[in-house]
């Protein structure tokens, strides 16, 4: 059998996002921004030809110019617009601001407090990403805090807060971030919550081979009455991504007309509509099945543990 000849590497300098052991995505850089290593992560950003300025994070992809708003808006929105009238938010992460640009889009908003490790990275991405943030931090009806979401959040009073948003990294190696995604940590969320408030994170990958998400669909239901599992495609992740939206009793994910009522107010989104949100809970039925079937309870003392089988493939 006459073998084919493997295609050389094209010339140029290349991001490689390695997404699994056998799999990888490159993304060709035409010119890198800025480049550097704060006291907790290594940086960089680089202008592709395809998707503008692109975000990386200690070597992964975490988001792009061309596409960031799908992300952001699937993050953000379904809370926002679930809640009847959000006053007090905070965001955990979010680092280069288009989490709280998102938020802002709200007239009802009185304040938004950003809870961020990082300074020094979110120094950066405010000089280097104004696309991103569009102006959010100038905003004065924001807040930010450099601090351990998590100590800041138990710091505060219970009721504090109409809506938590969690745009965290996934707990990819040991250490802190772990602690972020445990029936504890969803506890302290939810005495924070004002009554009727609403909670909203990202779950990482949606795909057939996820790991993490189930398990975390399964953590939220020990803790919330109130659980949604959606999902977004991510173009330039090449996934479809997991999120969850969570409250009390009374939650109910919005329908297509209160949607439409509510997204008048706004400057008009470029993912969101008010059909497609009101559609969004309904998964595909491999996931359909992967949630109820599997899953198990995160806790501080047995939390997600990369390398053991439970760890996503994307």
């Amino acid at each position: 059998m006459r073998k084919t000849a493997s295609p050389s590497w094209p010339g140029g300098d290349w991001f490689i996002d390695r997404s699994s052991p056998e799999e990888l995505t490159a993304f060709k850089k035409q010119e890198v921004l800025v480049a550097g290593k704060t006291a907790f992560q290594d940086y960089e950003i680089f202008v592709s030809g395809v998707w503008g300025k692109v975000l990386i994070l200690d070597g992964r992809l975490q988001c792009a110019e061309k596409d960031e708003f799908v992300y952001h808006e699937a993050l953000v929105q379904p809370a926002m617009l679930a809640h009847p009238q959000p006053r007090r938010v905070v965001i955990l992460g979010g680092g280069e601001g288009a989490t709280l640009r998102e938020v802002l889009r709200h007239p009802g908003l009185e304040q938004v407090v950003m809870v961020d490790l990082d300074r020094e990275l979110v120094e950066v991405c405010r000089q280097w990403l104004p696309e991103f943030h569009q102006g959010a931090f100038a905003d004065p009806r924001g807040e930010l805090v450099f601090a351990d979401g998590r100590a800041w959040l138990a710091a505060q009073g219970d009721g504090s807060f109409d809506v938590i948003i969690l745009d965290l990294p996934e707990p990819l190696e040991e250490g802190p971030a772990l602690l972020l995604f445990t029936r504890e940590m969803y506890e302290l969320v939810q005495r924070k919550l004002a009554p009727g408030g609403l909670a909203a994170l990202q779950s990482g990958s949606a795909g057939p081979w996820c790991r993490l998400l189930p398990d975390l669909n399964h953590t939220l239901r020990d803790v919330f009455p109130g659980v949604a599992a959606y999902t977004a495609y991510i173009p330039s992740f090449m996934d479809l991504y997991g999120f969850h939206l969570v409250g009390g009793e009374g939650f109910a994910w919005p329908d297509a007309d209160r949607l439409t009522d509510r997204l008048q107010a706004l400057a008009p989104l470029g993912w969101l509509e008010a059909g497609f949100a009101a559609a969004l809970p309904y998964l595909p039925g491999y996931l359909q099945t992967r949630l109820a079937q599997e899953g198990r309870v995160l806790t501080d003392a047995a939390s997600f543990r990369p390398g053991t089988g439970s760890e996503p493939v994307f």
